[in-house]
């Protein structure tokens, strides 16, 4: 901590230096109380998602409006604006270039593709007016049933995760934007989501050295100047306390084993792994004391819905502060976390906002609209370099001949690819429909069938005359998951039928191909985006993906 930082911390009241702990989400584009938590909270940062601004020239008024506040305070740092564009998960996908996600980029893996997709993602937030970007996923998918992972991850091999980690983090630097690794030490071995539940990870230490923690290892290299924490328990670790709470975790590995010398951020504190086990203000104070820096509510899509949300943040602050007033947190603990705080804040410089203010409740458009760099080219780049015909035995790819078309997930479910909340993947049309328009697109002849209809046709002894593509899809949502198991017993429903011509187009990860020894031709884009939906588009006929 330098001097001038040193100084700040020293004249500041407690209640502001415990406010700036907190990277705090709202509902809705309510900068009346977003200016209530600058001003009278002191809060250090947000958590921003598609319901603050729908647009980019809402984005960018609401984000330069915050900075404006900010900069009044007298530490007048700017505030951590952070989103999660990280591939898989992004925001305002209409207007942005998310690419393919991780995992394709880990399937092609060219580390100079990484950095230039990540330098996509710097450069179009900070156009937005946005400084930190929860991103990259340093976690290793070693679960192929991982629920929330998934696609958020480059791979399920260590040294590949590692290299393209460090790539997305140099390149995150190199266009002036915080990079934050996450989930430590590694949420790629679970079953649960943490949204949902409390996961546990029976893991011996050298056993997380040798593969999970490779990546962290390797931001930590990079220069990462953020980690996320992750609500998983690690019995090995620590007996009583999941790593968000770990002092053997964050203090005694991260810290002091392996260095690192930056800010360390929880994952959201109102995520069910949280709220279902502990107290909010006994969880911030413990997360705080285990050596956390930042306590993050990010106001998962389930809470402002069914709770006062606005209460929990202010009960939340408030009791960090009467825990210190009453010795239960150290003053030095929070002297520490305020110091690294305030460096990195400092460290993004002054924030250049136009001098007008808006109206306190309010977001009108930005006097310009903002010009959003265009890397639609190197998206589909990407995503075409990603998509791969995995398994075709019989020579069935590319299709010549007219077909028949079988989405296999259950309509219904597509209502959670955009929550209320704007966390995920928020891709406002479903990947098998992009495939069905593209291939109407294309003049492609084929038949579309619902399952329901595919199955009675079926069972009344109809036998296609032509060749059955079968779509599966998967998406990593926040709290919830299509039914994956129900689309695996679909595809091994018809391959028990016999001279069926199947063809499996996997629009997600190619780990589902492990239940079908039998089948004979499958098609795979790594990614549920629409960018990569094209490409498989493209590959599944001949056609020229543009």
């Amino acid at each position: 901590m330098d001097y001038r930082i040193r100084q700040l911390v020293n004249s500041l009241p407690l209640s502001a230096k415990v406010g700036q702990l907190f990277m705090l989400a709202i509902a809705g584009p309510d900068l009346a109380w977003a200016r209530t938590l600058i001003e009278e909270w002191q809060v250090g940062g947000f958590y921003l998602t598609d319901d603050n601004a729908r647009t980019p020239a809402a984005a960018l008024a609401f984000n330069q409006q915050l900075q404006r506040w900010a900069a009044l305070r007298s530490a007048d740092a700017p505030l951590l604006l952070g989103v999660d564009q990280e591939g898989a998960w992004g925001i305002l996908t209409q207007w942005t270039d998310t690419g393919p996600g991780n995992l394709a980029l880990g399937a092609v893996d060219d580390l100079a593709l990484t950095e230039a997709m990540y330098r996509c993602f710097a450069s179009q937030m900070q156009a937005l007016g946005y400084n930190a970007i929860l991103a990259p996923c340093a976690d290793v998918n070693t679960n192929p049933d991982n629920p929330i992972i998934g696609q958020r991850a480059f791979g399920a091999d260590p040294t590949l995760v590692s290299r393209h980690v460090a790539a997305a983090c140099l390149a995150l630097a190199s266009g002036q934007m915080l990079a934050c690794a996450k989930h430590f030490p590694g949420h790629g071995d679970t079953a649960t989501d943490s949204h949902s539940g409390l996961p546990v990870v029976d893991l011996s230490s050298q056993a997380l050295l040798d593969s999970h923690l490779q990546p962290f290892v390797t931001a930590i290299a990079a220069g990462v100047p953020l980690i996320m924490t992750s609500h998983i328990c690690y019995p090995q670790l620590d007996e009583q306390w999941p790593a968000t709470l770990s002092p053997r975790i964050l203090t005694d590995l991260l810290r002091q084993q392996l260095g690192f010398t930056g800010v360390i951020l929880t994952d959201s504190m109102n995520m069910g792994a949280m709220r279902r086990h502990y107290d909010p203000v006994e969880a911030a104070v413990q997360a705080l004391r285990a050596g956390a820096d930042m306590v993050m509510l990010s106001e998962e899509h389930y809470e402002n819905e069914n709770t006062d949300y606005k209460a929990i943040q202010r009960q939340t602050i408030a009791g960090v502060i009467a825990a210190v007033e009453r010795g239960e947190l150290a003053q030095s603990r929070i002297d520490e976390a305020l110091g690294r705080v305030l460096q990195l804040r400092y460290q993004l410089g002054a924030v250049a906002v136009p001098p007008a203010t808006l109206q306190p409740a309010t977001v009108q458009p930005a006097v310009e609209k903002p010009a959003l760099p265009d890397y639609s080219q190197l998206a589909a780049t990407a995503a075409t370099r990603a998509c791969r015909i995995v398994r075709d035995k019989q020579g069935l790819l590319p299709l010549q001949r007219p077909f028949y078309l079988c989405a296999l997930a259950e309509p219904a479910e597509y209502s959670q690819i955009c929550n209320s909340r704007g966390i995920g993947p928020n891709d406002p049309t479903p990947a098998a429909q992009v495939l069905l328009e593209r291939l109407h697109q294309q003049e492609v002849a084929f038949t579309r069938l619902q399952f329901s209809e595919l199955a009675q046709r079926l069972a009344a002894g109809w036998h296609p005359d032509a060749p059955l593509v079968l779509v599966t899809e998967d998406y990593p949502l926040p709290g919830s998951q299509l039914d994956i198991a129900q689309q695996r017993q679909r595809v091994e429903q018809l391959l028990a039928l016999p001279d069926l011509s199947l063809i499996v187009v996997g629009l997600r990860s190619d780990t589902e191909l492990r239940h079908w020894p039998s089948l004979q031709t499958y098609l795979c884009s790594y990614s549920s985006r629409r960018c990569a939906v094209l490409a498989a588009a493209a590959l599944l006929t001949e056609q020229q993906h543009s």
